[in-house]
């Protein structure tokens, strides 16, 4: 567990708005097996570490579930639809925190030790954002970006430009890369993969 006098600063934002098209059911509320559904896992991942949790989500369900829990504050997505960079928004500037941690709810391999190397990464430089990289290619919805003005402007710019990528923000902004076993930063998508999550 994170040292709580480090990540005081710092607090979680988990994503849980998709439409979960291809899945074919609500990836936030499938079953984890290791108690509870991927987004009450989300959630608890964070609040091991002693953090404060934003979910940002446009589903009633999601809210009554994730509003219940200890330490958790629900937040509407701003622009349903539009993606995560869209969502991220709504935490973006709304908190006193130095940092957001920022997690998908469908990346259900994560680990407490997987928060834990890049939590480790951010205390280094708090100032610049943390993106995970799983060998092949950048994973910018595991990742802890500085809640300042250079991100937050950035983010509002490109946004009413209406540029949704998030891969676009961050050649725009400063960040390090923490390269992570592939297999933690899956995204599991598709019915398929819920028989590899269960082996």
């Amino acid at each position: 567990m994170a040292d709580f006098s480090l990540v005081q600063d710092l607090e979680a934002c988990v994503l849980s708005g998709g439409l979960s098209r291809r899945m074919g059911r609500d990836k936030a509320l499938i079953p984890h097996p290791q108690g509870g559904c991927w987004l009450t896992r989300s959630i608890e991942l964070s609040r091991k570490q002693g953090l404060a949790v934003h979910v940002v989500s446009s589903h009633s369900s999601h809210d009554l579930l994730a509003s219940a829990l200890d330490g958790v504050t629900c937040r509407s997505d701003p622009f349903p639809g539009m993606g995560p960079l869209a969502a991220l928004s709504a935490v973006f500037g709304k908190t006193k925190a130095l940092g957001l941690l920022v997690m998908p709810v469908d990346m259900p391999w994560l680990e407490s030790t997987t928060l834990d190397q890049l939590i480790g990464v951010w205390k280094e430089n708090p100032s610049v954002a943390v993106v995970s990289h799983d060998g092949n290619r950048l994973q910018p919805l595991f990742a802890i970006y500085p809640n300042d003005s250079v991100y937050r402007t950035t983010m509002l710019l490109q946004l009413a430009s209406d540029q949704l990528r998030m891969l676009d923000w961050l050649h725009q902004v400063p960040y390090q890369t923490l390269v992570l076993p592939e297999a933690l930063l899956r995204n599991a998508n598709c019915p398929a993969d819920l028989t590899v999550l269960d082996e």
